[in-house]
């Protein structure tokens, strides 16, 4: 945070949400320590939650607001991973038959891109 203070705008946030660091392995890897957020991608289980390895949960979508946004009620947006990765769901159940009570309830979430959303349009 201090390499960026006083310079955090939009653009910056929105490749903060996308970041796939794991700061425990201290590397670029997707996974439930990223804060992107991909817990589908982990073979790894942290806590209780989301309890089991490769679970399909973590982010879905990536929301970032800056003071002018704010004054002028809008905000910047991506329906899916912030990072842009897609999720698809038969894919991941075909890789994971242990969630096959999954099927028809897991949604494909394909990449979207950007978009500013603003009151009243």
């Amino acid at each position: 945070m201090a390499k960026h203070a006083g310079q955090i705008d939009a653009r910056l946030a929105q490749r903060f949400e996308a970041d796939h660091y794991d700061p425990f392995l201290q590397k670029t890897r997707p996974g439930s320590r990223s804060l992107c957020g991909h817990f589908e991608l982990d073979e790894l289980s942290w806590g209780n939650w989301p309890g089991a390895p490769y679970y399909p949960a973590g982010t879905f979508d990536g929301k970032v607001v800056d003071s002018k946004m704010a004054r002028e009620m809008s905000f910047v947006a991506r329906w899916g991973s912030a990072c842009g990765l897609p999720f698809d769901a038969a894919k991941f159940l075909a890789a994971h038959p242990q969630y096959d009570w999954m099927q028809g309830l897991l949604k494909d979430r394909p990449t979207r891109p950007w978009t500013v959303f603003r009151a009243g349009e």
